[in-house]
This record gives C-alpha cells, sequence and structure tokens, in this order.
C-alpha cells in the first residue's frame, strides 16, 4: 500500500477532505490513525489544532486526471495476469474460407473491495487467413491497446464498470493516433482513398464517444464479459437462470435473446466449475429482416435458399472459491444459417498469476 501525506490547507475541515478523496469521515481518521504517531493520533470529526498533515490511501487520489502511467505509485489489493485467445472463423457450405486469431496478454489491478480496477492490455498479437485481412487486424489490435489500457470504477454490485477514469487519457491518445493514421502503412494497404480513413475514423470515434459507447464496447469483448461480473463483487449464484440480448453478425446486428441454463459441473473446497448453455428465444426474432438479408447478401455467394437460423452460446468456466476470482473459461460460440453459412467464436481464458 502507498501512502501519501496531505498537507492540510487553511479552511479545511476532516469532512471536507473526506468528501474530496470520496470516503466518509470515519475510513479517513482511521486509515491515519493507523499510520500517524500517538501525538498525531485524531479521536473526533473535529481537526486537532496542532496536526498540519493527513495520511491518505494513495488509491483515493484517483481522478479523472489519473493516467495509466500513474499506475507505478499506486498499490492494487490484487495483481492478476490473464491469458487469451480467440479464433474467429467463417465457413461457408462446410468449407472454412476466412479465419483470425487473437492472443492476448492482460495485467488486472483490483482495489478498494473490487471498487476500483485496472486493465493493461500488455501484448496483442493477431494473425489471419487469407493474408489480405492481416492489415486490418493489426490496425484494430492497435485501436484495442489504446482502449483498452483503463482505471475502471466498478458497481460494487454488480461487478460492472460504471466510470473509466482515465477516459480523458484516452481521447487524447486516440486523437495522436488519429493525427498520423493516414500515413501508416497498414492504412494504405487497406485504402485507396481518403474516404475509407475517413470512414475509418468516424466508426472508431462512435466507439469511444461518449464514455457510455465505450462502456458498451468493452463488454464486446469477450475478457470483459467474463471477468466484471457480480460474481466478483461476491454473489454467489451461479445456478441462476437469465437470459441476455446478443447481436448478429451477419444480420444488420439483429438481436438475438438468449436464455441461459447453468449446470455445476464440479464442487470442491477450492474450486467451482460451471457450465452455461444458451437456448435461443425464437419468438422474438425478426424472421422476416433475417431471410430479407439472407437473400440480398448471403445467397448470391452459396446460391441455396435460406433453411433455418441458430444462435448459440456454451461456455465451461472455473471460479476459484478460495480467491473468489474467475480461473479458466472457455466459450464457443456459432452463429449459422444451416448448412449455408456459419460464424464460429472460440474463446479461450486463462490466468496465470
Amino acid at each position: 500500500m502507498k501512502i501519501i501525506k496531505y498537507e492540510i490547507k487553511q479552511g479545511e475541515t476532516l469532512e471536507s477532505i473526506a468528501s474530496q478523496f470520496k470516503v466518509n469521515v470515519d475510513e479517513l481518521i482511521s486509515f491515519h490513525n493507523q499510520h500517524a504517531s500517538i501525538t498525531q493520533q485524531i479521536y473526533t470529526h473535529e481537526k486537532p489544532f496542532h496536526i498540519n498533515e493527513i495520511y491518505i490511501d494513495a488509491l483515493n487520489t484517483i481522478n479523472d486526471e489519473t493516467i495509466v502511467e500513474d499506475l507505478q505509485n499506486f498499490t492494487f489489493d490484487r495483481n492478476l495476469l490473464y491469458r487469451t485467445e480467440m479464433t474467429v472463423g467463417t465457413v461457408l457450405e462446410g468449407i472454412m474460407v476466412d479465419n483470425s486469431t487473437c492472443k492476448s496478454q492482460y495485467r488486472v489491478g483490483l482495489a478498494k473491495n473490487n471498487s476500483i480496477a485496472s486493465v493493461l492490455l500488455e501484448e496483442n498479437h493477431v494473425t489471419s487467413s487469407p493474408q489480405l485481412m492481416q492489415a486490418g487486424m493489426e490496425l484494430i489490435a492497435e485501436i484495442d491497446k489504446i482502449k483498452c489500457n483503463s482505471i475502471f470504477n466498478l458497481d460494487v454490485v454488480t461487478g460492472k464498470i460504471s466510470k473509466v477514469v482515465n477516459y480523458k487519457e484516452i481521447l487524447k491518445n486516440w486523437n495522436n493516433y488519429k493525427r498520423s493514421l493516414e500515413n501508416r502503412k497498414t492504412v494504405l494497404k487497406l485504402s485507396k482513398n481518403q474516404d475509407d480513413i475517413d470512414q475509418f475514423i468516424k466508426i472508431v470515434e462512435e466507439i469511444l464517444k461518449p464514455e457510455e459507447k465505450l462502456i458498451e464496447d468493452y463488454y464486446n469483448k469477450m475478457f470483459y464479459e467474463l471477468f466484471f461480473t457480480e460474481h466478483l463483487q461476491g454473489n454467489k449464484d451461479f445456478v441462476k437462470t437469465y437470459s441476455k440480448t446478443y447481436y448478429s453478425t451477419f444480420f444488420d446486428k439483429e438481436p438475438v435473446i438468449l436464455h441461459f441454463t447453468p449446470t455445476i459441473l464440479e464442487d470442491n473446497d477450492e474450486i467451482l466449475k460451471v457450465r452455461r448453455v444458451s437456448a435461443m428465444d425464437y419468438p422474438s426474432l425478426n424472421m422476416q429482416n433475417i431471410v430479407k438479408l439472407y437473400d440480398e447478401r448471403i445467397k448470391p455467394m452459396v446460391q441455396f435458399s435460406f433453411s433455418e437460423y441458430n444462435f448459440s452460446y456454451r461456455e465451461t468456466f472455473i471460479w476459484n472459491k478460495k480467491e473468489n476470482l474467475l480461473q479458466d473459461s472457455h466459450v464457443t460460440v456459432i452463429e449459422e444459417v444451416k448448412n449455408n453459412i456459419q460464424l464460429l467464436i472460440d474463446f479461450k481464458l486463462k490466468r496465470f498469476e
């Protein structure tokens, strides 16, 4: 734990200092007394006249001016290392026509009873086939490095991201990157005219702005979806059924409601192993629009008529009960028009530290 000495300014009270650092007065006094000498102890909500400095947990100084580089000045309660690997492929009539793999390493810090988190995307490696997709994948990976070096406030009940603390820094880094974008070789391989570059910039900015859109985008990444949950905040109900809306890749983000049923596969003193299997809510689908888009976009490639639409999600994960952390996860997602086209997603997550 890193501690700072805060010099009390004229006119400041314990109440005003506590408010500034987003703690209550009792928490402020308790922390100070743990680190102060006998003569510097505080026993009431009134500041003793002889005390000119107060000890503050450095984590309480995090605010919207904090940047990722400042993290070295803080000590998180837990420092974790996760690696993920995601493979995405498109199958036409049983033949894989393209695929890409992204391997990532995340450094995660948790503090203040999991109300503050930091996520650093330390490494991001992409490969794709056919090769012409590689430049685009590398460009997306670079944008991820801007977005995914972040400091968060977490909801203490849901475990979800409630605020991107260093949002200003992320926008600043994006603006710096954007200025040099036209000269990037990766972009020149992808684009022959300025309109393509402008369109790419527009798409990224629609993801980054406003802050709420960026938070939504984090949850489009499986690492964030799986890690930042109510279980991180102590919820031990791993078997409740629930529903969640996903969005079609093939059909203009058509909403697909999935109902999940969990099953416990293993339960002992150390780990809990759970499988979650989805069932699609067919009545809620806009099949008229799905068939229309299929006929416009996919039928010209495969020639065969629309058959049957399916969307499935299956996850098997291991929860570390002693540390109250996600240890391991394996997710498979399949979106398909049966026998004609498939999108296959295979995602693996593993904790290393």
